[in-house]
């Protein structure tokens, strides 16, 4: 009977679980992994860890491509590998019970999305034609992978870091090398093509920027009893950089956690610093009785407020209009959702043109479409802490950066802040 039961569940497990797919998806997944290690204690700007992104990168494409596996389970394990972070938030609203729930959706949404491109392909009959369809679904179908606006899984990611571009070029040569390389060997040389591609960043702004970094835990970050202490550090901050004759200071989203618009006191002390060095801040903004994420920006006794524009799904608001209030209700405790600006904020430091971007709004391409060169965004990754979002969402921004040819200055809470290009 027990071994009738355990045969029972072997011939479930081998013909539901491939193995193949989770050592497919590992490989895929190595690159954030690693990027996040190095983020933490060490540098992704060497010719080194390019070497070991692109060895990484050859690899996960070929072991995708070549190695027999289920794409649903791939997929599936993929998801969970690249987002299982998201489900981590759910521990603030006291909801933490439903975070297993919201990894599972998540893996059985990409599991989903890979079945259908294995699906798809299995009514092309022509070899060719197969591989073609592949090189087009993984340069360009993605882009338009976009549920809620989250746009995040994007083949690009595993070609950062390495010696290759972002470019949709890049991409097309060398899934079609990989691809055609059992037709023909040859088809390997065009890898060194993309190799000559690379442009340089613009150069950064004679500017002292000082990126502020913080780590106040979320569970205690919109206490009452906390929020002295941290504006107290914030004032440490912005002493410590005007200390070291920095032009600007930039503190993370939300670093004061608090109305800034309507506390006078503390909006006269820092126009009052502001003739001194230029803050740049996130805080909330009341008008007009609706709430804004925004960041303030102070410079010689005046204050520019700029309002977020894209706001988180679920997080900022709820993108199900007919069930809104519903979930409002039962998940969120009627809590008000956020306002938006019309558009993407634009700000100007000493005649340096600026984009504003408050933490998801850095992983939007249109926000990299506008003209200024340069970007000043703010995090607060405490949401989602301990994770490999710092990692994933920064290599999101390098995409954007290379492409767009932009500078980010990006300064966090709960990880590191760096000027990333």
């Amino acid at each position: 009977m027990l071994l009738r039961i355990k045969n029972s569940c072997v011939s479930f497990f081998r013909r539901y679980f491939n193995t193949n797919s989770l050592i497919v998806a590992t490989f895929v997944s190595l690159p954030i992994y690693l990027n996040f290690f190095l983020l933490k204690f060490g540098s992704t700007d060497n010719f080194l860890t390019e070497f070991i992104f692109t060895f990484l990168l050859l690899l996960a494409l070929f072991v995708f491509f070549y190695k027999k596996h289920s794409f649903f389970q791939t997929g599936f394990f993929i998801g969970i590998f690249w987002f299982y972070w998201i489900g981590l938030s759910f521990r603030f609203y006291n909801l933490t019970f439903l975070i297993p729930f919201v990894i599972l959706i998540i893996g059985l949404f990409y599991g989903s999305v890979f079945w259908l491109i294995k699906k798809i392909e299995s009514f092309i009959k022509n070899v060719y034609l197969k591989k073609i369809y592949y090189i087009l679904i993984f340069t360009f179908a993605f882009d338009y992978l976009t549920p809620f606006t989250f746009d995040w899984l994007k083949p690009e990611i595993l070609f950062v870091n390495s010696f290759y571009g972002v470019d949709k070029i890049t991409l097309f040569i060398v899934f079609f090398s990989i691809l055609f390389y059992e037709i023909d060997k040859k088809f390997l040389l065009l890898l060194f093509i993309p190799l000559f591609f690379i442009s340089k960043p613009p150069d950064l702004p004679d500017l002292r920027i000082y990126l502020a970094s913080t780590d106040i835990p979320q569970k205690l970050k919109w206490q009452k009893r906390y929020i002295s202490f941290e504006i107290e550090n914030n004032f440490k901050l912005i002493n410590k950089a005007m200390k070291r004759n920095f032009d600007v200071v930039v503190l993370p989203e939300s670093a004061f956690p608090l109305f800034l618009n309507l506390h006078k006191d503390l909006m006269d002390k820092l126009k009052n610093l502001s003739f001194k060095i230029i803050i740049v801040t996130g805080a909330l903004h009341y008008k007009n009785k609706k709430y804004f994420n925004s960041t303030y920006v102070f410079d010689k006794g005046k204050v520019k407020i700029l309002d977020k524009h894209l706001l988180v799904p679920f997080g900022e608001y709820i993108p199900v209009p007919f069930f809104e209030k519903e979930i409002n209700h039962i998940f969120f405790g009627d809590s008000s959702d956020y306002s938006t600006s019309k558009n993407f904020g634009e700000f100007e430091i000493k005649n340096y043109k600026f984009i504003n971007a408050i933490c998801y709004e850095l992983t939007s391409e249109d926000l990299y479409k506008l003209k200024p060169n340069y970007v000043i965004g703010m995090s607060n990754l405490a949401w989602f802490k301990p994770s490999v979002i710092p990692s994933l969402q920064e290599m999101l921004i390098k995409i954007y950066a290379r492409k767009y040819k932009k500078i980010v200055f990006h300064s966090i809470n709960g990880f590191k802040s760096e000027i990333i290009r």
